[in-house]
């Protein structure tokens, strides 16, 4: 039960504190525009600068603790789930800056896609199937 809330306490952060990261950056690109070009400009500026080179920090600083943790840990089923998931995130996040920037309504869907692998990911990382270590 520990890990569910485990889980729980890294997802609200997540949700609770992310967005304020991005906030100057929509308020900047929302001045003069009307609202769905501005909210569109600003969403893809965000996706673009901040999202984008986030999931590949991810990724690097993931490989890094994961080898840290034991060399033979990406032998493991948990550590395979991780690295499929970044592959459909960073091709979905692809997808996204573009439909955010062409103002298409696949933005909504997309940004749901990568909620839900967001928490499959949270999952993997916390609970850890087909840990043998």
């Amino acid at each position: 039960m520990a890990n569910f809330w485990l889980l729980l306490h890294v997802l609200s952060a997540i949700i609770a504190f992310g967005a304020y990261f991005a906030a100057p950056m929509v308020t900047r690109s929302v001045a003069g525009l009307d609202a769905d070009a501005a909210a569109n400009t600003g969403f893809a500026k965000v996706s673009m600068y901040i999202q984008a080179p986030a999931l590949l920090v991810l990724l690097i600083t993931g490989i890094l603790n994961a080898y840290e943790l034991r060399p033979d840990v990406f032998k493991e089923t948990w550590i395979s789930i991780a690295f499929t998931l970044w592959l459909i995130m960073a091709a979905v996040m692809f997808f996204l800056i573009r439909a955010q920037k062409a103002g298409a309504k696949s933005a909504q869907a997309l940004t749901g896609v990568m909620h839900l692998l967001l928490i499959v990911a949270l999952w993997a990382m916390i609970f850890k199937p087909g840990e043998f270590g």
